[in-house]
């Protein structure tokens, strides 16, 4: 199981080295190509010399991003397997991303027990006749009523004072 394990690691790291290193030669060509076809670069290759070159160095970038893959692969399994000095993905997020509260060291601990101490003394000569009775009455404040007035009504133009002047009785 640990061969295996072994194995598909360095498999896996090479792939992921192949795939970076792809990236990164075809993001060279397309920086390339773009800067030929704008015209700030002049070369007197044709089109079939540039494709042979392209697939030349695509291969080379092949190749170099399996070794780095394998290097990569073989480095991280002897750091995280048989080290063990890496506490693997989740404790890298655990401890960048969700880090312990401070308290919890003993100087953390420490200063909270005096920060309570403090309180408690200061609670403690709070005096006593500022907090009301039960038995004592609580005078009531008498509610005052007002009343609503009345509303007024609307004149927004010439058109609104006829509608008012016709919808009154006649006499």
């Amino acid at each position: 199981m640990k061969d295996f394990r072994k194995s598909l690691y360095i498999f896996l790291c090479s792939l992921l080295g192949v795939l970076m290193f792809m990236l990164l030669e075809r993001l060279a060509v397309f920086f390339y190509l773009y800067l030929l076809a704008g015209g700030y670069l002049v070369t007197n290759m044709s089109y079939l010399q540039i494709a042979i070159f392209d697939y030349i160095v695509l291969v080379l970038a092949m190749m170099l991003g399996a070794w780095y893959g394998v290097w990569l692969g073989l480095y991280w399994y002897r750091i995280i397997y048989e080290e063990q000095s890496h506490p693997g993905l989740v404790g890298h997020v655990s401890e960048h991303y969700f880090p312990r509260p401070s308290f919890a060291r003993s100087e953390g601990v420490a200063e909270l027990k005096k920060r309570l101490v403090e309180d408690l003394s200061r609670l403690e000569t709070v005096e006593v006749a500022t907090v009301p009775s039960p038995l004592e009455p609580v005078p009531v404040k008498r509610k005052i009523v007002r009343r609503s007035a009345p509303k007024k009504l609307k004149t927004a133009g010439a058109s609104s004072a006829k509608i008012l002047r016709d919808s009154q009785p006649q006499q």
